[in-house]
C-alpha cells in the first residue's frame, strides 16, 4: 500500500468517525431533551398527587397550570423511546469501532489517539 493510500484511508476514516460523533451528539440531545419533558410529566403528576382538595384548585388558572403541552404528548410513546435508546446504543458502537480503527491506524505509524466521548 503506498503512502498516498494510506493518507486517504486516514483521512476517509477520520471523516467517517466525524460524522458518526455528530450522529451520536445529536441522538443524545434529542434523549436528554425527550427525558426534561419526562421529567415535566412525572413533576406534574407528583404535583397533582400532592394537591389538597380546595376551592382554588378548581379555578381557571389552575386549570391551565395542570395542563400538559402538546410537547408532551409523544413523551410517552415507547416505540420511539424504544428506537431513541437503540439509536444511542447503536451510535455509541459504531464509534467505539471508529475510534478503535482510528487508534490503531495511529498506532501503526507510532502515535496514539485518545478518543474523546464527551
Amino acid at each position: 500500500m503506498t503512502n498516498q493510500e494510506k493518507k486517504q484511508q486516514r483521512v476517509n476514516l477520520g471523516i467517517e468517525f466525524e460524522d458518526a460523533k455528530d450522529e451520536f451528539l445529536h441522538l443524545r440531545e434529542k434523549a436528554l431533551s425527550l427525558a426534561d419533558h419526562l421529567d415535566e410529566v412525572t413533576t406534574m403528576v407528583r404535583i397533582n398527587a400532592n394537591h389538597k382538595p380546595t376551592a382554588a384548585d378548581f379555578t381557571a388558572d389552575s386549570e391551565l397550570a395542570n395542563r400538559l403541552g402538546p410537547e408532551h404528548q409523544t413523551v410517552l410513546s415507547f416505540e420511539e423511546i424504544g428506537r431513541l435508546i437503540e439509536g444511542l446504543r447503536g451510535a455509541r458502537k459504531k464509534l467505539f469501532n471508529l475510534a478503535e480503527r482510528k487508534s490503531q491506524l495511529s498506532s501503526n505509524n507510532g502515535s496514539s489517539v485518545n478518543v474523546p466521548f464527551d
